[in-house]
């Protein structure tokens, strides 16, 4: 059996004197020394003794922390927006140039805006639209959609003189107004329970008017560039102002025969009377003496 040595236990004498724990130097001296002085008393206790005594004692350790749980699981969805791929970078010019595009997509199927024109005419037909309907369907005064007002003013310079003269002073004198040739004939004031009053507009205002009955109300096709309707209406506007009455169409032809005249516009406009006195006045030159009597005749029938 190995002794342990005097110099070691002396210092684990020391050390545990120390630490103020029991069995050191400052407990019992005479009982150290006698334990110093007697190897027997060492070799008597064994060497497990020995070694307990001489053993430093360790502090005890703190207790680990306990582990945190573990998170729960993200929802089924948040799982699926992270798989999910992300847009590659180059594909993010063509992302913000998409609002672009659905604006120029929407810019080129989209109608044109009606002209300035239109839209003036727009406005200034709201003053007819109470007799003529919005939409020109008619009511008090003539139909004007689905084409009719094509048919009875072909000439769109015919339609400006009817607007600025009225009924009263675009009529023909025996009651009829428009195209003689229109399909069931020229209409008549009789037709209609109110008449239509005569609108002092400018020529700009004449062609925006005009424009947008013929083209928005009742379907014409927009004019070409050849057509000058600023020329047309200021022509308008002189010969209604000069007297003139708006085109007959093809009845003038029959007039200007039975005139015995050549034909033209103002004897496509002329009355049955005023045919009447040409004609008396005609007969009245070939008879001689009775050239009163040729005349008079002709003008008292027109007069009544």
């Amino acid at each position: 059996m190995t002794e342990i040595p005097e110099h070691l236990l002396k210092r684990s004498k020391e050390r545990r004197a120390a630490l103020g724990l029991p069995g050191g130097e400052s407990g019992d001296a005479g009982s150290g020394a006698t334990d110093a002085g007697d190897p027997s008393a060492a070799g008597a206790a064994g060497p497990s003794a020995a070694v307990e005594q001489a053993a430093p004692v360790v502090p005890a350790r703190p207790a680990a922390p306990t582990p945190a749980p573990p998170p729960p699981p993200l929802p089924a969805y948040v799982q699926a927006a992270n798989r999910r791929r992300r847009i590659p970078y180059w594909a993010m010019p063509i992302v913000a140039l998409l609002p672009i595009w659905a604006y120029l997509y929407l810019g080129a199927i989209s109608p044109p805006p009606a002209s300035d024109e239109l839209a003036e005419g727009q406005e200034l037909y709201s003053r007819c639209s109470s007799c003529h309907a919005a939409n020109g369907s008619g009511g008090i005064g003539a139909q004007l959609n689905e084409g009719e007002v094509l048919r009875t003013f072909k000439d769109p310079q015919d339609l400006m003189m009817w607007l600025r003269l009225g009924a009263e002073g675009g009529a023909r004198p025996d009651g009829t107004y428009g195209d003689a040739d229109r399909p069931g004939g020229a209409h008549t004031l009789d037709e209609l329970p109110g008449v239509m009053p005569a609108f002092d507009l400018d020529a700009a205002e004449l062609v925006a008017v005009t424009r947008y009955v013929r083209e928005t109300l009742a379907g014409e096709a927009e004019p070409g560039p050849e057509v000058d309707y600023e020329l047309i209406a200021e022509e308008a506007i002189a010969a209604a102002d000069a007297g003139e009455l708006p085109s007959a169409g093809g009845g003038g032809e029959e007039e200007g025969d039975g005139g015995g005249g050549g034909g033209g516009e103002g004897e496509a406009n002329a009355s049955p009377s005023d045919s009447q006195a040409n004609e008396g006045a005609g007969s009245g030159s070939n008879s001689g003496g009775s050239d009163a009597v040729g005349q008079d005749e002709p003008e008292e029938d027109g007069g009544g």
